[in-house]
């Protein structure tokens, strides 16, 4: 289907309001009739610099909702029942436990903690430090051989040798 700029323009406002706004994949947004398709979708951003740009933040927007939501399931008990086989006497009965869901709330929660370090990964994501004893690191590490000497040792010995 072709689209007017006008059109392209709308179809494409809805795709990034439903980003931000309800959380929606993008992959599910364009299963709808209303929306392109997935190429036609991913060609827009590539011909685009501005609709690029435009999704670009509208992920990182979606980031951020995602990690108040996590925050939110953290803190909000989840209400809910679970079923066990039991066995009384010679029968096998159902039992019914309602309480907190805590085990569906930590499965959500690490999802969605798992999902956010991927989308922002500088700032959500893992930081790997380089310290010794608490200081940065700077320049290069120092290479000691077996018996004590320094590679530097090492190269002076090497070349005293050579001159010999």
């Amino acid at each position: 289907m072709a689209y007017s700029e006008e059109r392209k323009e709308k179809v494409f406002n809805k795709i990034i309001n439903l980003m931000i706004d309800e959380g929606m994949a993008v992959r599910n947004i364009l299963k709808e009739k209303w929306a392109p398709s997935t190429s036609t979708f991913f060609q827009w951003l590539e011909e685009d610099e501005i609709k690029s740009k435009r999704y670009a933040r509208a992920c990182e927007i979606k980031a951020e909702v995602l990690f108040e939501e996590m925050i939110h399931i953290a803190f909000t008990t989840e209400e809910g029942e679970t079923m066990k086989m039991v066995q009384k006497g010679n029968k096998k009965e159902m039992e019914k436990t309602k309480g907190d869901m805590l085990g569906h709330r930590k499965l959500k929660v690490d999802t969605l903690k798992w999902a956010i370090s991927k989308m922002l990964p500088k700032k959500y994501g893992d930081k790997l430090d380089l310290t010794s004893d608490g200081e940065k690191v700077t320049g290069s590490i120092p290479l000691v051989l077996e018996d004590g000497r320094s590679y530097e040792q090492l190269k002076k010995e090497l070349k005293l040798d050579e001159e010999e």
